[in-house]
């Protein structure tokens, strides 16, 4: 399982720097986006039919599909404090891939289908893709299934 983790590990790390590229800050700055994210989408990927309507890069879930989320939530999730995931959703609004509303955070579909994110999301499926294969070859995804 040592191998496993190492494979998870650089896949995280290997995802954190292509979104990092295209963000403000720091890779912290990128778990906070890629977190806000997760929790936007949590109902749409909840849903067998909305996973399923909304599986192509060319068709995201609207914005009205995306459960705002809180800053606190955000710190909550990740085990940070309050203040510190205060200043990076700042860094994310002023570059604005992030948008507030009266409920909380969402990152718009418009910034998820910019043509520098469908590149970094296409590379993104090539990293899980090299992900799944190598557990494969190690024979962990067999003994996970």
């Amino acid at each position: 399982m040592r191998l496993v983790g190492r494979l998870a590990v650089q896949y995280f790390l290997e995802s954190a720097r292509l979104y990092g590229e295209l963000l403000p800050g720091d890779a912290l700055t990128s778990l906070i986006f890629l977190t806000i994210i997760h929790r936007n989408l949590l109902r749409v990927s909840r849903d067998a039919s909305e996973t399923l309507a909304y599986s192509g890069s060319d068709k995201p879930p609207p914005n009205d599909k995306r459960t705002p989320v809180t800053v606190y939530a955000v710190a909550k999730e990740l085990g940070l404090s309050y203040e510190t995931v205060r200043r990076h959703v700042k860094r994310l609004l002023d570059a604005g891939v992030c948008e507030r509303g009266g409920e909380g955070l969402i990152v718009p579909a418009e910034i998820t289908t910019r043509p520098d994110f469908l590149r970094a999301g296409a590379r993104n499926y090539e990293n899980v893709q090299r992900l799944v294969r190598a557990l494969e070859a190690s024979g962990a995804l067999g003994a996970m299934l």
